[in-house]
Order: C-alpha cells, then sequence, then structure tokens
C-alpha cells in the first residue's frame, strides 16, 4: 500500500471519527431533552396528583361544617328546650363561622395569585384580640385537647391588621388541631429585641411533621401528609403570604411524634401599657349540649360511632340516642379496640380521623369480624372515595353532609 493510499485510509477513519462523535453528542442531546420532557411531565404529573388531593381535601373541609349546619338547623326546628335551642345554634353559628373563614381563604388564594391582597392597619388591642380567637374555637376544640394563651402582664396595642394576624391565628390553630388528637395547644405573643419586633406563637404536643416535609410545608398544594386525607391545605401558604405581606416572617420547629411550634415576627410599631392584672385564660372544653330522653338502654341494639368532629357526633346522637345505645371512639384506633370490647351490632365510621383513619380501622374490624355492618360517615364523597371505602370493607357509603332522615332509614335498614 503505497503512501496516498494509506492517507486516504487516514482520511476515512478520521471522517468516520467525527461522524461517530458528532452521532454521540447528537444521542446526548437527545437524550438530555428526553430527561428534561420526564422531569416536566414528572412534575405535571405530581402537580395534578396534589390538584386532586387538594380538591379532595377542600370538599372534606367545606362538607363537615355543612354537616353540622344542615343536621342541626333540622334538629333546631323539632326541639322543645330552650336551652337546647340556643346551644344547637351556637353550634351552627360556630360551624357557619368556620365555612366562611374556609370561602375566604380560597378567595384570599385567588386574590394573592393576581397580586391584589391589601392590608388595612388600624391600632388593635393584642390581648383582645387573642381573648376573640378563643370564642372562634369554642366548638371545635374536642375534650381531649386543652386549647389556652400566655397572656403577657401587660397591655399591648399594635398598629396591624387585625382581621389578618386573626386569620394567620385561626389557620395555625386549625393545623394544630388535625394534628393533635390529645394533649394541649398554646397560643399568644410576646415582644423581642426590646420592643423593636413583635413575635406571635402558637405551639402543640401533637404528631410533628417529619423533617422532609419542613421546607415544603408553606407552600401551596404541597403537603405530604395529604396523601393520608390529613393534609395542610391553603391555610399554611397563606399565613406566610400575609406574614410576609406585614413585613414579618414566619418559622416553623417540629419533632415528630412531641409536636410543632409555629412562630412570626413581625416589626413592631404600636404601645406598649401598664401591667394588667393576671386572669385565667384557658378555655373551657367542657361540653354543655344536653340531650332530652331517656337514658340509653342497656337492652337496645348499640351503635359504635367513629368520629373525631364533636359536633358530628353530637348530631348523630340527637338523631339516634332514642332507639338505639351509643358509643363513641374519636379515632381509629379506639374503634378498632372498642368494636373488641363492646361487639356492637353497627358500626358509623368516619374516614378522615387521627391515629388511623376509617379505611384501615374498617379492614382491622372486617378481619376479625365480618358480619357487623360499618357505614362509611365521610366528608370526603367523590367517586374514588366512595370506591375505597367499599375495597375497605363499608357496607354502605353516606356523604356529609347527611340528611337526617337518610340516616335514620339506612341505620334502620340493618338494626330494625
Amino acid at each position: 500500500m503505497d503512501y496516498s493510499e494509506k492517507e486516504i485510509m487516514l482520511q476515512k477513519y478520521a471522517e468516520a471519527n467525527r461522524k461517530l462523535s458528532l452521532a454521540q453528542e447528537q444521542l446526548e442531546a437527545a437524550n438530555q431533552k428526553l430527561k428534561e420532557y420526564e422531569e416536566k411531565a414528572q412534575k405535571a404529573e405530581k402537580a395534578s396528583k396534589m390538584k386532586s388531593l387538594f380538591l379532595a381535601n377542600m370538599s372534606h373541609e367545606i362538607r363537615t361544617p355543612l354537616n353540622a349546619i344542615e343536621g342541626f338547623s333540622r334538629v333546631l326546628v323539632e326541639t322543645d328546650s330552650q336551652d337546647d335551642r340556643m346551644k344547637f345554634f351556637e353550634i351552627i353559628e360556630s360551624n357557619n363561622n368556620r365555612l366562611m373563614s374556609l370561602v375566604n381563604e380560597i378567595l384570599d388564594l385567588s386574590r394573592v395569585e393576581s397580586g391584589e391582597i391589601v392590608m388595612k392597619k388600624s391600632s388593635t388591642d393584642l390581648n383582645q384580640l387573642c381573648d376573640s380567637i378563643k370564642n372562634l374555637f369554642k366548638f371545635r376544640c374536642p375534650e381531649t385537647v386543652k386549647l389556652s394563651w400566655k397572656k403577657p402582664n401587660m397591655a399591648v396595642t399594635f398598629n396591624t391588621d387585625a382581621n389578618r394576624i386573626t386569620q394567620v391565628f385561626s389557620n395555625l390553630i386549625s393545623n394544630a388541631l388535625k394534628h393533635t388528637s390529645s394533649g394541649s395547644i398554646t397560643y399568644g405573643y410576646r415582644m423581642l429585641d426590646e420592643g423593636s419586633n413583635i413575635e406571635f406563637f402558637v405551639q402543640d404536643t401533637g404528631s410533628g411533621i417529619k423533617p422532609e416535609d419542613l421546607q415544603h410545608i408553606f407552600n401551596t398544594y404541597v403537603s405530604r401528609d395529604a396523601e393520608n386525607n390529613n393534609g395542610y391545605g391553603l391555610g399554611l401558604a397563606l399565613c406566610k403570604i400575609i406574614v410576609e405581606k406585614l413585613g414579618g416572617k414566619i418559622y416553623v420547629e417540629s419533632t415528630v411524634g412531641e409536636g410543632s411550634l409555629f412562630h412570626f415576627v413581625l416589626p413592631f410599631e404600636g404601645t406598649i401599657g401598664g401591667a394588667e392584672p393576671a386572669r385565667n385564660t384557658t378555655t373551657s372544653n367542657v361540653r354543655t349540649i344536653r340531650v332530652s330522653g331517656r337514658p340509653d338502654n342497656k337492652n337496645k341494639k348499640t351503635i359504635l360511632v367513629a368520629e373525631d368532629e364533636d359536633s358530628n357526633y353530637e348530631l348523630v346522637k340527637i338523631v339516634l340516642h332514642k332507639r338505639y345505645r351509643l358509643i363513641r371512639a374519636h379515632n381509629g384506633i379506639e374503634a378498632v379496640t372498642m368494636n373488641e370490647e363492646e361487639h356492637p351490632d353497627l358500626i358509623l365510621m368516619d374516614i378522615r380521623m387521627p391515629e388511623m383513619n376509617g379505611l384501615d380501622a374498617t379492614r382491622i374490624i372486617k378481619e376479625v369480624d365480618s358480619e357487623t355492618p360499618v357505614i362509611a360517615l365521610s366528608a370526603y364523597a367523590f367517586e374514588e372515595n366512595i370506591r375505597d371505602a367499599k375495597d375497605a370493607g363499608c357496607d354502605e357509603f353516606m356523604p356529609k353532609p347527611f340528611k337526617v332522615e337518610n340516616l335514620i332509614e339506612m341505620v334502620g335498614k340493618y338494626l330494625d
């Protein structure tokens, strides 16, 4: 092979290498684009899933107070006792405020996303504001949770948007109630940096937040715990937005199994007055609703009601207690235990409950005793929720809010 032939071969080899290198570059570019498309698809799928979970949670949050409003409105008309009428009216009013608060949160999110949220500051007595918060949660705090606020020994007037501060407090306490089945929730405020800043706080002894969730806790639609139907919803995202609009910062500290501390710091503009006499500020969690009629009779058939919401349980109790003996479980674990101890004739099972949800509780109960009928009463009322309840072993599904006569009819179908 002469020199010219070798040169031609080298040129061909070089050209082949160049084409190979170009093909590798094109393959790498194609792989990179494919990776980007996959990441976008995963993000889109995750966003779609989180929005679906968000809508399911919002459906539950709306239907729960509606159930109490509709049910107690019906019972109110049929009650002769003036004392009972007033108690039922207070429950209706409390749930109405709860529903209105949720609607306002949804509207606020819409305004925030369009940049329309406006802060209206005025001189605000913080002790009066904190006192008023107790009334907001008068019928929302269960007997197993003690709600109190640490009142400083002074009067403080703060130039701020009182409605927005109340909204942040309300959202933080509502979130604490979701994750605290027993224990305490404490809220209040204190002065920092010799009066240049003020710190507000809400502390609970609940289940706590996983470390990997802390960095996303204030993001809209993002909540790992939402997959267990006990998510954080819109409230925390709105808290962050409101606090930042007021010129402050919001923080969270939490230990799984021990509880969480949410606190936000705002620049202080106002006056600090003299000392005030200390008063007992712990809210009363004693339920004063009295139901007329004869006490439960051992000869009556027994219904186990698994329900963590006091107002929802009171409604079921008022409707059914004259004909049946009612016992109550506050969560799924209690429902499983009480089923084994009491052997009820029928179970009314809420789905979203602390400690253990109603679906898991139903599965365990049905494994032990497949004959006991379980009726799911849930504010999660999408088709997939009904399907999940049936798959878990529930014999019937009744969405909240339910009609009183429908509940009586369905229970009678199994017990009469």
